[in-house]
Formats: C-alpha cells, sequence, structure tokens
C-alpha cells in the first residue's frame, strides 16, 4: 500500500465495484436489489458523454426487465427486428429477429449514455450513488476481504475494506492489472473509425446493416433515433495513428465500403483499435473480473457490452448470496465456468464475420454471397444466426450448479413461457422460484414453508402442459429458476429436488444446511 494511504475506518461495504460502465452498474442493481452493500467507483468526474456501445440485445433485454428499467429504456431506443448484409448495392441476405423463441424478438438500438443514464438513476431509487472521480489504485486481498485503495481528484488515498472486489473498468483494467492477468490472444487488432451522425440514407431503420467491401474493411450502420445513425468503418493496416478523425475521413471510409448516407452532422467521432482477447481466470480468490476487463473483440455482432452485462447478471446473484450466508463452496467458482465459454464463443463468432467481412479475393467473395444468400434462406439456419446475435443461444447446460434430469428444456438452459413472464417474476422477487408442474392427477403440493429466498411462481395450464413436455416430466414434479432466469434444476420429487439443487449450490457433504433441514 501507498505511504499516503490514511487508517483503515469504518468505511466498509460488502461489494466494491471498480468501473461505473453499463457493466458496473448492472452489477450495483443486482447487488443492491438484494439488499447488499456496495460501493461503486469511477475514476470519471461524471457519466460519459460518448454514446459507445449502441445495442442492447434480446437476451439482455431479459435482464433489463429483471431489473425494472426495460420500459424506459425501449422509450429511448430505436427498435431493430432484423438485419440485412450487402454487398455494394446489392442486398446479399436479410434476416428478421422476429422468428426466434424469445420473450424480446428485437433488438434496442440506444446510445450508451441514455443506458447509463437509466440504470444509474434506478440505482440511485436503491440508495446507492457512483462515487465520481475515484481511482482504484491498488488492492490486496486476504482469506476474509479485500483492501483496496481510493484516490480521490485531489490526490489523497483513503482504504477500504470490503468482502469482494470486482473490476468492470474496461480493457485498461487495473484490477486485472492487479491480479497479475492480460488478456490473451492471437489476433492482432482492428483499427476502426467510428461514428454518430445524421444524415440522408435509404436503409430500412428497422434493421441493422453490415457492407462487405473488398479489401477495404467491413462497414456497418445501425439506426438510432430520429436521422441520428451509428456507423462503423474498418480501416486498412497501415494508416498513421495519429491522422486526425474528421468528418471528411469518415464520409471517403463510408463511401468506399458501399454505404450510401450522406453526412449531415456529427455528434461523436472517434477511432478506436480492439483485439480479440480474454483472461484465463474471471476470479482469483475475492477479485472477479467482468465485461471488457475480462473479454474485448471486434464490434461485429454489436455484443461487447451485451456479454459484460450477462456478466454481471450471472455474478450479481452468485456474490448476494455468499454474502448473505456466507456459504460460497463452489457458486462463485461457477461464475468463471459459465461465462468464460459465452465470451471465447462471442470472440470466436466475432472474428469469424469480420473475416468474412474483408474478403479481397473475387471468388471467394461471390462464394460467401452465395453461401449467405443461400443459408439465411433456410429457416433453420437463419434461426441459429440470430440466436447467436441476440445471445439467445446462452446456455448453462456444463454447468456444476445446476442438475437433475430434462427433455428438450435441460438444467442450465433460459426458461421462457408463453403466458407467464419470468422476468417481471424475478423482477418482483429477485430469487429463486420454484414451479410445481401438476401432473395428470392430483398435483403434489410444494413444501411449506419453502425455504429462504425461494418463492413459488403459478403458471399458467398451458404453460404447466408445456412443462410437461420440454422438462420431461409427464408425471408432474418442480423445475426451479434461478435468480437470472436460467433453469437450475428439474426433478419429478419436488422435496428431493430441493434439497439435491441445495447440495449443488453449497456443496455436498459437511453439515446440513437451513434449506436442506427446511425440506426434512
Amino acid at each position: 500500500m501507498a505511504e499516503s494511504t490514511v487508517p483503515l475506518t469504518d468505511a466498509e461495504t460488502d461489494v466494491l465495484i471498480a468501473g461505473a460502465g453499463p457493466v458496473g452498474l448492472v452489477l450495483a442493481l443486482e447487488l443492491a436489489r438484494r439488499g447488499v452493500a456496495v460501493r461503486i467507483v469511477d475514476t470519471l468526474p461524471s457519466p460519459t458523454t460518448e454514446s459507445r456501445a449502441i445495442v442492447v440485445h434480446s437476451r439482455s433485454l431479459d435482464h433489463v426487465e429483471m431489473l425494472g428499467v426495460l420500459p424506459a429504456l425501449l422509450d429511448r431506443s430505436r427498435v431493430a427486428r432484423g438485419m440485412a448484409m450487402h454487398d455494394g448495392d446489392t442486398t446479399v441476405a436479410e434476416v428478421s429477429f422476429e422468428g426466434i423463441r424469445a420473450v424480446h424478438p428485437f433488438s434496442a438500438a440506444i446510445a450508451q449514455t441514455d443506458t447509463e443514464s437509466l440504470l444509474a438513476e434506478r440505482l440511485q431509487q436503491l440508495g446507492v450513488t457512483v462515487e465520481r472521480s475515484t481511482a482504484l489504485s491498488g488492492f490486496d486481498q486476504d482469506a476474509e476481504g479485500v483492501d483496496a485503495e481510493l484516490t480521490g481528484a485531489d490526490g489523497r488515498t483513503r482504504r477500504l475494506r470490503a468482502r469482494y472486489l470486482v473490476g468492470t473498468d474496461g480493457a485498461r483494467s487495473t484490477v486485472r492489472h492487479g491480479m497479475g492477468q492480460r488478456l490473451e490472444g492471437s489476433f492482432a487488432g482492428e483499427d476502426f473509425l467510428l461514428g454518430d451522425v445524421e444524415g440522408e440514407h435509404h436503409y430500412d431503420d428497422s434493421q441493422f446493416h453490415t457492407f462487405f467491401s473488398p479489401g477495404t474493411g467491413t462497414g456497418l450502420l445501425f439506426p438510432l433515433l430520429g436521422e441520428r445513425v451509428r456507423v462503423f468503418a474498418q480501416l486498412e493496416p497501415g494508416i498513421e495513428p495519429d491522422r486526425p478523425v474528421t468528418v471528411e475521413w469518415l464520409q471517403q471510409a463510408l463511401d468506399e465500403r458501399g454505404i450510401r448516407l450522406r453526412i449531415r452532422e456529427a455528434h461523436w467521432l472517434t477511432r478506436v483499435t480492439l483485439k480479440h482477447g480474454q483472461v484465463p481466470r474471471y476470479r482469483d480468490g475475492r477479485v472477479f473480473l467482468a465485461g471488457d476487463a475480462a473479454h474485448i473483440h471486434s464490434p461485429a455482432g454489436g455484443l461487447g457490452m451485451n456479454t459484460g452485462m450477462q456478466d454481471a447478471t450471472n455474478l450479481g446473484w452468485k456474490l448476494a448470496r455468499a454474502v448473505q450466508t456466507g456459504d460460497t463452496a463452489g457458486l462463485l467458482d461457477s461464475y468463471h465456468l459459465e461465462r468464460h465459454p459465452v465470451a471465447a464463443d462471442v470472440i470466436s463468432f466475432t472474428t469469424r464475420l469480420s473475416a468474412a467481412g474483408t474478403l479481397t479475393n473475387p471468388v471467394a467473395q461471390h462464394a460467401r454471397n452465395v453461401l449467405l444468400h443461400l443459408g439465411l434462406g433456410i429457416p433453420a439456419v437463419a434461426e441459429k444466426m440470430v440466436d447467436r446475435v441476440e445471445q439467445q443461444n446462452v446456455a448453462y447446460r456444463h454447468s456444476p450448479i445446476v442438475g437433475g434430469s430434462g427433455g428438450t428444456l435441460k438444467p442450465g438452459d433460459y426458461l421462457r413461457l408463453d403466458d407467464t413472464v419470468v422476468a417481471q417474476a424475478l423482477a418482483r422477487h429477485p430469487g429463486h422460484l420454484a414451479i410445481r408442474v401438476p401432473g395428470r392427477g392430483s398435483p403434489e403440493p410444494l413444501p411449506t414453508p419453502l425455504p429462504d429466498g425461494i418463492e413459488e411462481l403459478a403458471v399458467t395450464e398451458r404453460d404447466a402442459d408445456t412443462l410437461r413436455r420440454s422438462a420431461g416430466l409427464p408425471h408432474g414434479g418442480l423445475v426451479i429458476v434461478r435468480p437470472d432466469g436460467y433453469v437450475g434444476h428439474i426433478a419429478a420429487d419436488a422435496p428431493a429436488g430441493l434439497r439435491d439443487y441445495d447440495r449443488l449450490l453449497s456443496g455436498v457433504g459437511g453439515e446440513e444446511t437451513a434449506l436442506q433441514h427446511a425440506v426434512g
């Protein structure tokens, strides 16, 4: 620790979050709404004025709904219901989002400034305010917690004791550096011009647009509210790094990539270089990484912020349980085990998208266009593609903390029902949900009372019939839904299912837990 550190005071917290972008704000909300004491700090004196990430995909909208922010977010968004791929003036392929099985079969295009504002407002309603002009300058951890150094705008440093520390502090993460980790990847990097501009174009405002270009790099266009759009232009290697970013340069880049947009006004221009990389470990003792601090990749598909927000949703309920029960066992390790493969898949997917968009050989370009046109014309292929973009394919079937049997719906899958909105139930009750699936005969009641942290969710007969078939419960049983909306356990015997699931969360062996005792 630095010599300027003042003695430890009683200013302690359960969880300290470094970084108040969308990922850090989602994590703070997940903790605060569960009654966990949380502090969130950020080096910036005020929220960013740069729009940065601008797409909230379908699966992330499910989680935003749990936070109680969805209606306000959609009010400020342009809803996108599909995507189109272009080669010059030719539309190679179009895919609709509306055919996928999702609670929200669309994406929301919204400036990051608005996303952060809505999340911060909700966080303030829960009594937590971002501590601005405050940098995490160092930390040490022991078996019981983390001692963090916080440096203010005046240069004075103070210590804060927290049970856990989470770094959501971006690609240059101080927390990652303090953990002795680095982003590992083989990709050299992609150079992009970015702009939030207003202008005239003829493209469908209800779609995202990708533009393939022979050798000059991929282009992307995302319509926002009004006449505002976000555009990306991938640059060829070798352009001088200090070249000033101007409207004229961006317009030239759009023209070269066949993007028929005439810029009238620019709100934000920048140039960024993004590498594909990921840390080996998301957890080291009581310190965790999420978002860009843990993984970075191409903006193709608009998956960066979404992957990070879902990191936060996954980690939030697990940290809350650890704080409230002191019983972590393998639960906290499951954060890395569940989320690391997701980001690895996103990196692989976006790498292939980028490579497909920058083919220089005319024969290869023609083959790509034909394959996309034919392949995405097949509903099953198109749905699989959209599932990846909208992150509806995310599941944790191989997680050590899900269990039981299943049919087409398996433990670790996200639960979608026709009549029952699970996300709304989890917004009201941020714990586990227990769904009693009645058999054809007399329904077996759940144990009364249910263990703390579990609330019964009643479903309609149509949803119950769906679960009997999809969950492999022809004679009825139990489906436990985790606080993040994924199925934690499926069992034909409800009391046994509750006991088995508790063993998964708390670790097999040792003393009988309160939950095990409650269900007999």
